[in-house]
């Protein structure tokens, strides 16, 4: 009978016990992960890895490809912005541009980008514009823009 009672107590123990939640650290780890993402004509497009450069004369270029299409954005003096900073993309020099199909739309029309969080290394923030090529003066619009945690 005693052996009875200690099987019921241990099996009590175990089934009580709690199982550990690593799901919120595994979210965070992954809301971690860089990530620059944009739309055009209602398609996703997806760069993990976007090329960030800030030059000697304070200027932010983001590079971002999916292999298919280009996006650059271009932030003249960098260093003076900080977090919620919203960017005019349609003023001169152009400041945002998309090659598609071997087209290269440079000349902005409108949009903007605005900086979430710009940490020590990290980027945050979303953008949007239209910019058209220069031949036909043919249009494509960006839109949906957002990049988190990249690196500069």
């Amino acid at each position: 009978m005693k052996c009875i009672y200690f099987l019921a107590a241990s099996m009590l123990i175990f089934v009580s016990c709690e199982k550990e939640d690593t799901t919120d650290q595994n979210n965070n780890n992954n809301n971690n992960k860089p990530s620059f993402s944009w739309k055009i004509e209602g398609n996703d497009y997806t760069d993990n890895s976007p090329v960030i450069d800030v030059n000697s004369s304070n200027v932010l270029t983001i590079d971002a490809s999916d292999n298919s299409v280009d996006v650059r954005l271009i932030v003249y003096d960098f260093y003076s912005l900080s977090d919620g900073s919203d960017i005019s993309l349609n003023t001169t020099p152009p400041k945002a541009h998309v090659t598609k199909n071997g087209v290269y739309y440079t000349d902005t029309q409108n949009g903007n980008l605005t900086f979430s969080e710009i940490g020590d290394s990290e980027l945050s923030g979303s953008f949007n514009f239209q910019s058209r090529e220069l031949v036909n003066f043919q249009s494509v619009t960006v839109t949906d823009g957002v990049f988190s945690n990249i690196t500069y």
